[in-house]
């Protein structure tokens, strides 16, 4: 089973776990200290040839790595709500072909939340940070790996932990997450002109990561008050603007794709909404990028569960949305003509699409809203053929994953 596969179920126990969520009188200590260890996959990049032809299609191997130690700090902010940071010093050095090369160090903080019982927890998690690799730019010559330089990526991880208590101090944990990193482009080298010369492309990754250890709460224990529950409205409803950072699936080119658009939530309770947004991205920045299964404008429709908790003005949820996203501009003929000059047919395509992730909304007023969102959009690349001087060409699925970033306002019906 792929580590996206393996990280995806983890979320979605989750997801059900959080339906029952409900604010337990009990007692919970405001600071948490948690030590233990890791077990993450990375990746390295190869290149499928497509026929006999030049061209080739991205993939991705992957390989597994243990770190530590890994430090966590809890804020406890009631029962079922807490902000948290974490710390990974160093790795083994990954020999990586890739950015992600040389030792891991890695730092993400955000929030957790979920159901605290007397001996069980269970909670959702989403973190945002940074992963540094102290040999993610390097040369192979006098040999691999030479002249390392260290290069730092964006990282936004989602997922969930699982608590046991053993006394009132002391309990064990264990964190099941999808962590995806942005690894932008890297210019190693440049002609006299300025104009590159030698560089590593970049890619959106996943990666599946694992944690276990022990936690020691700090400071005076106190009892759980009563949370005040946002009133239910029966429909949400406002506009979003994104940035869906993502690759192409034969230049392998990573491009930011700002988006706007609209959302709507159906509540059907407190804690279950059937949610839906539809996103517009328009063309490449200076050249336009189009090739055989995406280009040009995009549009995104997706549609499904958002399943979570409100707390004080606050409400933190998951979410498990399939849709479709439409390319503008793809390729399906390329023509040569007599005289060696080449024109293209070029026209619409459309792809299956799985969005998962976490939603942050705020509730200021009675009938008002904003909304963040943060998660991976994973993009389903269809088989397709091409026609090429006469010649038809199967292009293969693949699946590719996406970042997709959101902030929005509306109004509460």
């Amino acid at each position: 089973m792929r580590p996206i596969c393996r990280s995806r179920l983890i979320y979605y126990a989750f997801l059900i776990l959080l339906l029952r969520v409900q604010a337990f009188s009990q007692q919970f200590a405001r600071n948490e200290l948690t030590v233990g260890a890791a077990l993450q996959t990375y990746s390295a990049q190869g290149c499928i040839p497509i026929g006999s032809g030049p061209l080739c299609q991205p993939e991705t191997d992957y390989y597994a790595f243990v770190s530590a130690p890994v430090i966590t700090y809890t804020r406890n902010l009631s029962p079922s709500l807490a902000l948290e940071g974490t710390f990974r010093p160093s790795s083994q050095f990954l020999t990586a072909s890739t950015l992600g090369a040389g030792r891991q160090t890695l730092a993400l903080g955000g929030v957790r939340t979920g159901w605290r019982g007397q001996r069980w927890g269970f909670y959702g998690k989403v973190q945002t940070g940074v992963a540094s690799y102290s040999c993610g730019s390097y040369e192979n010559y006098p040999s691999p790996y030479s002249n390392c330089a260290r290069v730092t990526h964006f990282a936004l991880e989602y997922g969930g932990t699982v608590e046991y208590r053993l006394n009132a101090r002391w309990s064990l944990r264990a964190d099941g997450a999808n962590l995806t990193m942005l690894d932008f482009d890297k210019i190693l080298q440049r002609y006299s002109d300025g104009s590159p010369l030698v560089y590593l492309q970049g890619a959106v990754r996943q990666h599946f990561d694992a944690a276990i250890g022990a936690t020691r709460s700090f400071g005076r224990t106190r009892d759980a008050k009563p949370e005040r529950v946002p009133e239910k409205q029966d429909w949400d409803s406002g506009v979003t603007f994104a940035l869906q950072p993502r690759t192409q699936p034969e230049f392998g080119f990573l491009n930011a794709y700002p988006e706007w658009g609209l959302w709507s939530s159906w509540n059907f309770s407190k804690h279950l909404a059937w949610d839906t947004t539809l996103l517009h991205s328009g063309r490449n920045p200076g050249a336009e990028d189009i090739d055989f299964q995406a280009g040009g404008r995009a549009f995104e429709a997706l549609s499904g569960i958002k399943i979570g908790i409100r707390r004080d003005r606050m409400g933190y949820f998951a979410k498990v949305r399939p849709g479709i996203m439409t390319f503008g501009q793809t390729e399906r003929q390329i023509i040569v003509h007599a005289n060696n000059t080449v024109t293209f047919d070029n026209g619409m395509f459309s792809n299956f699409v799985l969005d998962t992730g976490a939603v942050l909304e705020v509730y200021p007023l009675r009938h008002s809203i904003l909304r963040f969102e943060a998660g991976d959009a994973t993009i389903f690349y269809l088989p397709k053929t091409v026609i090429s001087a006469g010649q038809s060409y199967s292009i293969s699925e693949q699946t590719l994953p996406s970042m997709l970033i959101g902030f929005g306002a509306g109004a509460r019906f």
